[in-house]
């Protein structure tokens, strides 16, 4: 899924189940960071000390993509879980719904959600919940499992990304290049209000994103957050109203959903249905009328990114592993919300590999 469901499709889910508008905005930013968070270079700040960044994501074209660490370190952990905790065979590779591996996922984040990153692992897991979903039936690193015909659906629109995508189309059908994840189908898994269908070997797949993917995944979440708010109480709004059933909302989905455009237009029209109280939270507020995403906000909260001049050449030749930039700590660096996301993956990443596959 893209940034109208893991942001803004996130907060709503929150905001409906009884979270307060403060805590349902961090859970949903979390959520979408995990898209935005390329970066993996250690940050060297100028009074000596040093930070592991987290990598939970990358441009889909890096050739990173061919290596199984990075898979094991990125793809899988963040947007393919795999479906099984015994890895044996090729069927506990493939992500699935309502998996063993998510439940383990779900219910480690239920026991520690008392914890200061709490709601930041929250939101990461809502993230893998999300894409378990839309990224169902592919395997989070290269191979040939992923090599399927896109037979109908959305192709790319604008000329460069057309051209980029009919090449890499053919380089793929020909190199398996494209044999990571969903690559071979584009985004189509991704756009909620999408017919589409592809094939593996001689088997065809129709694919109703709306209908079998994105209602019920916004319904499992819905009803799993419900549990979570329910199990801390200091989540709720004062109101303390008991939540609908997901049905009272469900037609209002289906016109946010059914709302055609890029990933970007999709999510303006989101906070635009948030902003206006489309949803009818209960304690509709100035949070609510303001919300917006900005990738590098909590970067920016935390640390100050200095980039070194063209003309300074020594400085840029021994930052160049930092991009070209010098760092400093903002006050309150170790308890800010980007520190605290970094930490909060770790763990979920930690999770993943080490207490579920180890």
């Amino acid at each position: 899924m893209q940034i109208d469901l893991h942001h803004t499709g996130i907060y709503v889910l929150c905001r409906i189940a009884g979270m307060k508008s403060t805590y349902a905005e961090i859970v949903a930013y979390a959520s979408q960071q995990v898209d935005d968070a390329i970066y993996g270079h250690a940050l060297v700040f100028k009074n000596g000390c040093a930070f592991q960044q987290i990598q939970t994501a990358h441009p889909p074209e890096t050739e990173k993509n061919f290596d199984i660490n990075n898979s094991l370190e990125v793809w899988m952990p963040y947007h393919f879980l795999p479906s099984r905790i015994e890895i044996k065979n090729e069927e506990s590779q493939i992500t699935r719904t309502n998996s063993e591996v998510l439940q383990y996922l779900l219910n480690n984040v239920m026991a520690v959600s008392k914890s200061s990153l709490a709601l930041y692992r929250l939101g990461i897991a809502l993230h893998c919940f999300a894409d378990t979903y839309s990224h169902q039936d592919f395997k989070g690193f290269w191979n040939s499992y992923n090599n399927v015909d896109l037979i109908c659906g959305e192709k790319h629109k604008k000329f460069w990304d057309c051209l980029k995508g009919r090449v890499l189309t053919l380089i793929g059908k020909n190199t398996k290049f494209l044999n990571v994840g969903h690559g071979e189908v584009l985004t189509n898994p991704d756009i909620p209000y999408l017919n589409w269908c592809y094939a593996r070997e001689n088997q065809k797949y129709e694919i109703d994103n709306l209908k079998e993917r994105f209602i019920p995944a916004l319904r499992d979440i819905y009803e799993f957050l419900i549990q979570y708010i329910e199990n801390n109480p200091y989540l709720k709004n004062s109101n303390n109203i008991n939540p609908k059933p997901f049905e009272y909302y469900q037609d209002k989905f289906v016109i946010v959903l059914e709302f055609e455009g890029d990933a970007l237009d999709r999510h303006n029209n989101w906070l635009s249905s948030i902003n206006n109280n489309f949803f009818e939270f209960y304690d509709f507020c100035q949070e609510d009328q303001e919300l917006d995403y900005q990738p590098r906000k909590w970067f920016r909260e935390a640390v100050l990114a200095q980039k070194i001049p063209w003309w300074n050449f020594v400085e840029r030749y021994q930052e160049k592993i930092s991009n070209y930039h010098t760092f400093i700590t903002n006050n309150n660096f170790e308890n800010s919300n980007w520190v605290r996301f970094m930490h909060a993956a770790a763990e979920h990443r930690y999770i993943i590999l080490h207490k579920i596959f180890s």
